[in-house]
């Protein structure tokens, strides 16, 4: 999970669940469908799918998660760049 490109919140926002659209709808590159093939388990029939209801979480996922980890995925990049356009701004235009 901690190599996948689009981050684990994806995966386990589609965690017992059938991914296919959701990985449609994103339109992955060919590379992306060549690496999906590696860890392809296979397909399940319509009636073999039981699936949770909409409402309630797979058991192996916290319901719980007050998804902390998703401010860090803003704020950090932005107080990055906060940092680099002081500095730039502090070092590199002269008045």
């Amino acid at each position: 999970m901690e190599e996948h490109p689009g981050g684990e919140e994806v995966l386990l926002e589609q965690a017992g669940k059938d991914g296919t659209e959701s990985f449609e709808d994103v339109g992955h590159s060919t590379d992306a469908r060549n690496m999906m093939k590696e860890y392809l388990v296979g397909e399940l029939n319509d009636e073999d799918k039981t699936g949770s209801k909409e409402g309630s979480a797979p058991k192996w996922v916290d319901s719980n998660n007050d998804n902390s980890s998703s401010w860090k995925t803003w704020l950090v990049p932005m107080a990055l760049a906060l940092t680099a356009s002081l500095i730039f701004r502090f070092f590199f235009i002269k008045n």
